[in-house]
């Protein structure tokens, strides 16, 4: 195929890199600034340099914020050629899945909604990395226009880079599970460090301060907009934690070791019985028909 990303950042860029480590297609780069895409070019990490023509792209891949996204793909949409696929990799899906399948349907164009669980604390071009994507989890969010031969030929190409397991499930869902496995842990982080002790850490700190604080220097820019588009499950998500935070509070205060005890219990079962499911998992989820149930 010939590729095009659009949005050379942390993920658009490993993606460019990925691509050429361990395929044979092409791939052109486009940046809203451009000395990105020169630097990404001389580095050989894309073939070239993209302009507003998106004619002979057979695959297009938005690696931009979700408003972004949508204005990207309207601005460009009459240059694709048909049958062209066009994917996202946003962290929030809201409605941009149906509302860009609509736009590019009527174009003869498909659209995939997609979400690469990758990422580093550091975000931009610089840290791209072509082996980021190996092992990881790939989230594809179909709606009802698309067709299957195009979900089995965006796995395939994201098999190629790395990838080896894939959840198919509803934009509504990946927003919800997203809140929890995502941007909670990004809240946790960013709320743990902001204790004034973190001026006396080092010297006292192992791995569990690096667990939970690696993720305290994530991109402000990128991450609001994800918080603001997703807050109501990530509000859902943060009340729940909160509740279990006062009732290790509660347990503490009132000098209760044994509901302390009961607490800690609780989460060890918990995370054993995930870790269980995790390794029994199959490489492939499709949770579309199990949702109206859930």
């Amino acid at each position: 195929m010939k590729i095009l990303v659009a949005g050379l950042g942390l993920i658009g860029g490993s993606l460019c890199k990925a691509i050429h480590a361990y395929t044979d297609h092409a791939v052109w780069g486009w940046n809203r600034t451009k000395a990105v895409a020169e630097k990404a070019l001389a580095e050989h990490a894309i073939d070239g340099i993209a302009g507003d023509d998106c004619s002979g792209f057979d695959m297009i891949i938005t690696s931009l914020y979700p408003d972004l996204t949508r204005k990207w793909v309207k601005n460009h949409i009459d240059t694709m050629q048909e049958n062209a696929v066009v994917l996202d990799v946003t962290g929030v899906k809201t409605d941009l899945p149906e509302e860009m399948t609509a736009l590019c349907e009527a174009h003869g164009i498909h659209y995939l909604s997609t979400h690469p669980m990758a990422g580093k604390e550091r975000a931009g071009f610089d840290v791209s990395d072509e082996n980021l994507f190996q092992g990881a989890n790939f989230i594809m969010t179909p709606v009802r226009q698309t067709p299957k031969s195009v979900l089995a030929q965006v796995q395939n190409f994201a098999h190629q880079i790395g990838f080896r397991k894939f959840v198919i499930t509803t934009p509504e869902m990946h927003d919800r599970m997203i809140a929890y496995t995502s941007q909670l842990a990004h809240v946790v982080s960013s709320s743990y460090v902001q204790s004034p002790e973190i001026q006396f850490e080092s010297g006292f700190s192992g791995g569990s301060f690096q667990d939970m604080t690696r993720i305290a220097t994530m991109n402000e820019d990128m991450w609001a907009d994800l918080f603001m588009e997703n807050q109501e499950s990530l509000l859902h998500e943060l009340n729940v934690l909160i509740s279990h935070l006062q009732d290790y509070q509660k347990a503490l205060s009132e000098n209760d070791r044994d509901a302390v005890y009961a607490l800690i219990r609780d989460g060890r079962l918990r995370k054993e019985q995930n870790l269980r499911n995790r390794r029994n998992s199959p490489a492939v989820i499709d949770l579309t028909k199990k949702e109206s149930n859930l």
